[in-house]
Formats: C-alpha cells, sequence, structure tokens
C-alpha cells in the first residue's frame, strides 16, 4: 500500500513539475515574440500578397468546381 503512494505521489510531481515547466517556457516564448514583433510582421502594403491570395482564392474555386462537376 506505500508503494503505491510513493508512485503515485512521485508521478503527480512529476507531471506538476512538467506542467510549470511548461507554463514558463510558454509565457518565456510570449515575451520573446511581443518584443521582437517587428521582425515577424507581415508587410500589409505589399501588393504582391493581394494577388497571391486573389489567385489562391481562385485557384480553390475552380478546383471546388472541377469536383463538383
Amino acid at each position: 500500500m506505500s508503494q503505491g503512494l510513493t508512485v503515485m505521489i512521485i508521478g503527480m510531481a512529476t507531471v506538476f513539475a512538467f506542467l510549470v515547466l511548461l507554463i514558463f517556457s510558454i509565457k518565456g516564448a510570449s515575451l520573446y515574440f511581443v518584443k521582437n514583433a517587428h521582425k515577424f510582421e507581415e508587410n500589409k502594403n505589399d501588393q504582391n500578397n493581394n494577388n497571391d491570395l486573389r489567385k489562391n482564392i481562385a485557384i480553390a474555386v475552380a478546383a471546388i468546381k472541377a469536383k463538383k462537376g
């Protein structure tokens, strides 16, 4: 009975430690991306992005129409 209790406590402590580590990792990544957001922004004024989006939509619509017959 005491071995089961020991294994349960060790298992729960391991899971708790992993979850705490996961929380700190996510917070650290969040702080990094917030601090360096300017490096990851898309150029919203770029006309090529808009044209690529329109092409992708046209391709998707054509594929759906071809599939339906």
